[in-house]
Parts: structure tokens; C-alpha cells; sequence
């Protein structure tokens, strides 16, 4: 995933971050919050809302966001609306550009901050597909935009100095030229940047690879990387101590053309473009950015890899999968001999390395993706062995009034660790439904039977209201569910899971 203008606004109490101080991470709606210690964290995206057209925004969510910012607040840290992502960045470059709209979201923020009683704003701007992106004119708008919402802020919440701050790209802002070569003026306005490092390599490229490498390989799989996205911000005179990094505590898996055991040592070899089914929370989704069809995304969360059985141990491998470790990178990867699956990821040791970069380079510390993917808060645990933040992360001041807004509502929009759709998760393959046409008389495939060689997919039942679908795999159907609240909607040939409407 490559993000333009992915900006993150958060508001604290103060406007000096502390290096190391800062252990931020995001918490999706559409996951369960049951098992996260919230409070190993200092901050909190609760994320998304999505901006409209006109600038307003709206939020839909599977739990109560109130109720959910006075828990983080209760644990120590500093609850933030997320504001954008992957589905929810279409009209970022229009509102930017529009007096109108720039005060309408702006007014949007301060009233659901206020009336949620929450602490900031995360707004990823993320460049794909849906964009209509302004490379002559969205740097300079997003200029005008912080120094507009800096102004809002302070006189909005007088009696605390909020804190604002950008999650980007890993590379500067792109202007007319490329990458603008100097970003100080932004340093200015904001109190640092948080840099997604992740998604490096995945199913856009043509080889295996690190999904999210400490510094990349020369020559091989994508040249980017933590270290140089951190290199090249500050080449652009934007601060380091002013710089949070973004960590995944997922990987992504693909499927390799050839036995990748013949050559080991080497991580980056040719793969298939159909990408292979991740965890269990991986199911098909229809990006709304283009018209490809439904599948997967690969990814898996790194709680899944043990639950699942991958890992059975934090390095240590289960048959037929066997762990090996990229020097070049630092990061860890998985292969299966016998599916020839591919699983780049990220665990302890790597965490810690990242983390230790992240000292040495006197960055303001880390930012994960998402706090609902760790296995018994092991990447977590090794974060905060290097990373200090204090007995208590900054709060903001909460004795704001409650009126309500009407540019703002309570509830959370659906995503998936990079998409803008929700996951799925799949139960056993036990049950195998039969090929039955597509009509609308038959409203579910026979168990049992064949379905022949061509890709298939139909929902159980085409009322919309079930979250059963079936698969045509090898030639045999697939019994799966969508995930937990969402329900399969057939399209044409193809089919989706979305929340119920």
C-alpha cells in the first residue's frame, strides 16, 4: 500500500513530545477489544470515520465510542478519532481545496472530540485508486489546512494546548516534482509525524518479499524500507526526535512459483498473482477502489500464526512450516513446502530491532497496526523493553461541555487491515456444497458435489441477510462465513461481505 498524504492528527495536553515517549496503536471497530491490555499503549486510533463529499463525516462502529474512550482513558492512555484509511480517503483532496469544506471538517473534528470526550484525531490520508489526488496542489492544501486547524484548536480548547501530529507515507509529501525536498514548514505546525513502514512488499509486486523490513536489500523486492523512509524524512529537514514508526504486528502470504527450500537464504522469488487465503479473519472482500474481483488479502495477524498453528513458539516454527530469518532485512518469514505458501511477518526479535532503531535514531517512538493482532502481548512486551514512556502518558483536559453535533455522529466505519471492506472469517472446510446454477429459485448449493474447474463464488442465500458463502476450490465447494456482524451480498458472479444495510 502506498500512501500519499497519509496524515495523522492527534491532540494531547502538550505540545512537547518526549523522545521514546509515545506508544500509539490503532484499534479497528470491526475487531474484538476483549483481550487487548489497553493499557501497554499511550495512545489509542479508534478507527474509521469516513469524510463525505461536502466535508462532514460519518462513523459507524460495533462498539459504543464513548464508552470505549473511557476505558483507554482508564488505562492510562488517550483515546483518537481516525479519521480516513484506505476506503475513506476519496474526497480528501477535494475538501482540502474548498474553504467550505476545509471549515466543515475542521468544525466536524472539534465538535466529535468534544462530544466524545476524546483526545484527538487521526486522519490517514491514503492514496489508491478511489482518490482524485492533486499532486500541483495537495501538499500546499494540506499546509493551509493544518495552519487553519491549529488555529481551531487553540481557540476551540483554550485551556489545553492540543497536540498535532501526521501519520505519512514513506516518503516526504508528493508534489509537482516528486517528494517535496523540504517539509520544515510543516514541523512547524505539528508535533510529529508517524511513518506507516509497512505493506512494502505484498500482492502488488512479483516476488516474495518483507512485508515490513528495518532496511531492504539492494536490488532485491521493493527499495524501501523503516530506515530509509526515516532517511528521507529528515533529509527533507523534518526532525527525528519529531517521528514516530510504524510497526505491523501482521504479516502478508503469498504463494511461491517454485520450492522455495532450494534456496534459502534467499527470500525474494517469484510468485503467483493469485494471492492465498491468510488467517482465519482473511476472508474474499470486493475493493470499492476498483474493479477486480473479489479475494483475499493474505494477511496474517500475528496472534493467528500461533492460534493456527503456524508458530508454536515465538521463534520457533511447526511442521510443515519452517521459520527462517533475512540478515539483510531483519525480519522473519515462514515457508510450507508443501502449499509452497510464502508468510512474511513480523515477531520478537524484529520488534526489538525496530524498536532499538527507533532509540538509537531519537525518534518520539512507535505507532502499531493493530493492537487487536498480538499473541499474549508478546510484540508489545518487546516494544516496551526499549521504548520508555513514563509512568503515565500526557491526557488532554475533558472538562469541555457535551452539546451535540450535528456534523458528527457516534458510530464506526468497517475496514480490513488494508482495505475498505470488511473481513471475513472462514469455519471448517468440512462441509462442501454442490454446483448448483445461479438462479434465484435456488437459494443455496446442495451439499456435496462437484464444481468443476472455472472460479466460483455464491452466497448461501441471496437475501443479503446471511454470512454463509461457498467457494469453488480444486474444484470442490468451500463452505465459509463472513466475519462476525457481516453478511454475504451476491454481485453478479462474484460476491462480497458487507455489514447489514
Amino acid at each position: 500500500m502506498y500512501l500519499l498524504l497519509n496524515t495523522l492528527l492527534v491532540l494531547a495536553a502538550s505540545t512537547t513530545v518526549a523522545q521514546g515517549s509515545i506508544v500509539a496503536g490503532y484499534a479497528p471497530s470491526w475487531k474484538n477489544m476483549t483481550d487487548v491490555d489497553l493499557s501497554q499503549y499511550t495512545h489509542i486510533n479508534l478507527a474509521y470515520a469516513e469524510p463525505l463529499a461536502n466535508g462532514s463525516f460519518v462513523m459507524e462502529a460495533s462498539y459504543n465510542v464513548s464508552e470505549f474512550a473511557s476505558k483507554i482513558q482508564k488505562s492510562g492512555g488517550q483515546p483518537l478519532l481516525a479519521l480516513g484509511g484506505w476506503s475513506g480517503s476519496i474526497y480528501f483532496s477535494d475538501i482540502l481545496k474548498s474553504t467550505e469544506y476545509r471549515k466543515r471538517l475542521i468544525t466536524g473534528i472539534v465538535n466529535s472530540l468534544r462530544d466524545n470526550k476524546l483526545a484527538g484525531v487521526d486522519i490517514d490520508w491514503v492514496a489508491n485508486e478511489c482518490n482524485k489526488l492533486d499532486v500541483h496542489n495537495d501538499a500546499a492544501n494540506l499546509l493551509i489546512f493544518l495552519k487553519e486547524l491549529r488555529s481551531e484548536l487553540d481557540s476551540a480548547f483554550s485551556d489545553a494546548k492540543k497536540l498535532v501530529a501526521l501519520g505519512v507515507g514513506m516518503t516526504p509529501f508528493l508534489g509537482p516534482e516528486g517528494p517535496l525536498k523540504d517539509v520544515s514548514e510543516y514541523a512547524k505546525l505539528v508535533d510529529y509525524i508517524n511513518v506507516l513502514a509497512y505493506d512494502v512488499n505484498g500482492p502488488y509486486g512479483d516476488s516474495t518479499g518483507p512485508n515490513a523490513p528495518l532496511k531492504f536489500q539492494e536490488g532485491k523486492g521493493a527499495q524501501a524500507s523503516l530506515a530509509s523512509a526515516i532517511d528521507g524524512w529528515t533529509k527533507a529537514k523534518f526532525p527525528a526526535s519529531q517521528i514516530t514508526a510504524g510497526l505491523a504486528f501482521y504479516g502478508r502470504a503469498a504463494t511461491a512459483k517454485s520450492d522455495m527450500t532450494a534456496q534459502s537464504w534467499n527470500m525474494y522469488q517469484s510468485r503467483e498473482a493469485e494471492i492465498p487465503r491468510g488467517d482465519n479473519d482473511d476472508g474474499l472482500w470486493t475493493d470499492r477502489c476498483n474493479s477486480k474481483p473479489p479475494h483475499f488479502s493474505g494477511v496474517w495477524s500475528y496472534s493467528s500464526l500461533h492460534k493456527q498453528g503456524v508458530l508454536e513458539g515465538a521463534e520457533v516454527s511447526k511442521a510443515p512450516w519452517q521459520r527462517y530469518w533475512d540478515n539483510s532485512t531483519t525480519t522473519p518469514w515462514l515457508y510450507n513446502s508443501n502449499s509452497k505458501q510464502f508468510i512474511s511477518y513480523d515477531d520478537p526479535p524484529s520488534i526489538t530491532a525496530k524498536a532499538n532503531y527507533v532509540s538509537e535514531r531519537g525518534l518520539a517512538g512507535v505507532s502499531v497496526f493493530d493492537i487487536t493482532m498480538d499473541h499474549n502481548g508478546e510484540l508489545i512486551a518487546a516494544v516496551r523493553k526499549v521504548i520508555t514512556t513514563g509512568s503515565t502518558p500526557p491526557t488532554s483536559s475533558h472538562e469541555q461541555d457535551t452539546q451535540t453535533s450535528s456534523e458528527s455522529s457516534s458510530t464506526f466505519s468497517s475496514s480490513s487491515a488494508n482495505s475498505g471492506s470488511a473481513s471475513s472469517t472462514t469455519t471448517s472446510a468440512e462441509s462442501t456444497p454442490s454446483p448448483d446454477n445461479h438462479n434465484k429459485e435456488n437459494t443455496s448449493p446442495r451439499s456435496g458435489g462437484n464444481c468443476g474447474n472455472k472460479s466460483q463464488y455464491r452466497c448461501m442465500k441471496e437475501d443479503g441477510k446471511d454470512s454463509e458463502f461457498a467457494v469453488c476450490s480444486a474444484g470442490v465447494w468451500i463452505l465459509q462465513h463472513c466475519g462476525t456482524g457481516t453478511t454475504c451480498v451476491q454481485s453478479g458472479d462474484y460476491i462480497y461481505c458487507d455489514w447489514p444495510r
